[in-house]
């Protein structure tokens, strides 16, 4: 099997039908899709729970506790099959219907462990285009943009997520890319980002008190993690001289909640 498609699920009802049907629309079918629920309390476990016992090829299971993004990525990527893995948000979708058609034509050309997949993006304001086509894995690893969802990555190279954190993209992606060799990357949009989602976490997080806690734990996981490509070691300790200032801010303003 070429694809597993991995899915965290929170709280999707107004939005998993559509990534569903992008999924079931593809003219590539090489896939399974794995979706992992993380105890939704509204109507999306059930929808997909049905869909289960129509598609022999998409695997839908709960988690037992809380595990946020990075966790419940990990369960369906343990879950996995497939030669790569592609990631998707649960309110996300393929923009058209040859996406993975045009991922498995690159990789074809190019065998690379990892292909870089541009997007489409929807916003209150409007939407367009994103072509994400750094020229070198040291470009790669040094975006700002590192969501999950743009990268297709060989599932044997595979760098588990941070779990029960709200920010558990930073620390794994420069892990991720010490393991990487060679890069693809995709001339056309294949995912929608839809920023337009008012329920999405990250537009939640912000609020939650455990972001705070999150910028504590980042840095520890900055602090832990072993890479040996120099560049990978350049961007892991620009990341830990930002993140000493940010979780400076942060402890600073814990002190005064406590204090009060």
């Amino acid at each position: 099997m070429r694809f597993s498609i991995c899915i965290p699920n929170y709280n999707s009802e107004k939005y998993i039908e559509r990534l569903i049907n992008s999924i079931k629309a593809q003219t590539y079918k090489d896939y399974e899709v794995i979706v992992v629920d993380d105890m939704s309390t509204d109507n999306s476990f059930e929808i997909l729970h049905k869909l289960k016992e129509k598609e022999p090829m998409w695997y839908v299971v709960e988690n037992d506790h809380k595990r946020y993004n990075g966790g419940t990525r990990n369960v369906a990527v343990d879950l996995a099959e497939g030669d790569y893995i592609i990631f998707m948000d649960c309110d996300d979708y393929f923009y058209r219907p040859d996406a993975l058609e045009k991922i498995s034509e690159e990789i074809d050309h190019t065998g690379a462990d990892l292909i870089r997949l541009p997007y489409h993006y929807l916003v209150d304001g409007g939407e367009g285009n994103i072509i994400l086509a750094e020229s070198t894995l040291e470009e790669l690893t040094k975006s700002v943009f590192v969501a999950p969802w743009t990268k297709c990555i060989k599932r044997e190279l595979f760098v588990p997520f941070p779990e029960n954190t709200l920010i558990e993209d930073v620390s794994q992606h420069i892990e991720q890319m010490d393991k990487i060799k060679t890069l693809g990357h995709c001339t056309i949009p294949v995912m929608v980002w839809n920023c337009r989602n008012k329920d999405a976490i990250s537009k939640k997080e912000g609020k939650n008190p455990k972001r705070g806690n999150s910028y504590l734990r980042i840095l520890a996981d900055l602090l832990d993690i072993e890479v040996t490509k120099p560049y990978c070691i350049e961007h892991k300790n620009w990341r830990i001289r930002n993140y000493i200032k940010v979780t400076r801010e942060k402890l600073e303003e814990i002190e005064r909640r406590y204090q009060e």
